[in-house]
């Protein structure tokens, strides 16, 4: 009998264990997800965002080789996000130092720092200013952690006292405020020029004068003291002499003449000169050629393969002077003269 029931007990015995795993694994399982969802909710995002929330925030940057601080920010506000890594600051003052001497001054509603890239971007209607009262930059958001750059970033306008105005869509601006390199200009308006275009970088000098100008990918010139003549191109250099040379689909525009050429340089003293595919529109007449120049006040000389059209005339020769004043045209060298054919006009 008893040998029976040790027979009967062995018999169950892996059942016995079986059961037995199943029952640790299901209790495992439920203290396992216990523990879970207690870490979750301890380490919520909402309960870390509250955690890591300040009254006040500082950050600042210090210059690895120089050991000078390139700039400092106070916010009133501030909280952590991102494993502390980035924060979200409020009513923002900062300044930006260049040996040891603040060179910018900014203030801004809101803000964003990231700790791992050091950069910082102010929005929120951000103004900018220097000690001096002559630099007044608004933009709608405002780059830091470049050295001691600033980038101004969708949208600004920037007032320079005494000497002009810049609107446009984004601009990087050097510590001295004397270089700016511009996305889209809307208008730089300085003393005796008018600027616009996609690509356009300014340079300037302490009293905030304009000294030179590059435009690029297309562009537009109004020289204000010439009579608001105008220059467009692909490019143009200006410089603070005065003199303009344009390169590519070029229009220039005096008064009642249009002058179109592949290049044109404009000299302060008004004398300028042309090449590639030049063509002169001057009421009824116009003029061709691959060169020009103008270095009078009324004598225009076209070379390479000229031709001037006047009155249903066709003139083509090895040289063309155009008198600006008297509209009449003078040809030498293999002169060749014809008569165009013109539609009548209907009765």
């Amino acid at each position: 009998m008893k040998a029976e029931l040790a027979f009967n007990s062995s018999k169950h015995l892996p059942k016995l264990i079986l059961i037995s795993t199943v029952i640790l694994f299901l209790f495992s399982l439920v203290r396992g997800n216990y523990l879970v969802r207690k870490s979750e909710n301890e380490l919520s995002p909402t309960k870390q965002l509250d955690e890591a929330q300040a009254t006040s925030y500082s950050l600042r940057e210090i210059d690895a080789k120089t050991g000078q601080l390139r700039w400092k920010l106070t916010a009133k506000e501030g909280k952590t996000e991102d494993n502390l890594q980035a924060a979200l600051i409020k009513d923002i003052t900062a300044e930006v130092y260049k040996n040891e001497i603040p060179v910018f001054n900014l203030s801004a509603p809101y803000g964003k720092a990231n700790a791992q890239t050091k950069g910082i971007y102010l929005f929120g209607n951000v103004i900018a200013k220097d000690n001096d009262g002559n630099f007044l930059l608004m933009s709608n958001q405002i780059a830091l952690g470049m050295g001691t750059s600033i980038e101004a970033q969708k949208g600004f306008n920037l007032v320079l006292k005494n000497s002009g105005t810049i609107v446009g869509e984004s601009a990087l601006i050097n510590d001295e405020q004397t270089k700016l390199t511009i996305s889209k200009l809307k208008e730089a308006s300085f003393k005796n020029i008018l600027l616009s275009g996609e690509k356009v970088y300014l340079e300037k000098d302490k009293n905030g004068d304009l000294t030179r100008a590059v435009i690029s990918e297309g562009g537009k010139v109004i020289l204000k003291k010439d009579g608001n003549d105008s220059l467009s191109a692909n490019e143009i250099i200006w410089k603070k002499d005065g003199e303009i040379e344009a390169k590519d689909n070029v229009t220039y525009i005096s008064k009642d003449k249009t002058f179109k050429a592949g290049y044109i340089l404009l000299k302060p003293d008004k004398r300028f000169y042309a090449k590639q595919n030049v063509l002169i529109t001057h009421g009824e007449t116009k003029c061709y050629g691959n060169a020009l120049s103008y270095e009078n006040d009324s004598l225009i000389i076209l070379t390479g393969r000229p031709k001037a059209i006047q009155n249903g005339k066709q003139i083509i020769a090895d040289k063309i002077v155009y008198d600006l004043n008297t509209e009449k045209v003078e040809a030498t060298g293999n002169v060749k003269t014809s008569v165009r054919n013109i539609s009548a006009k209907p009765q």
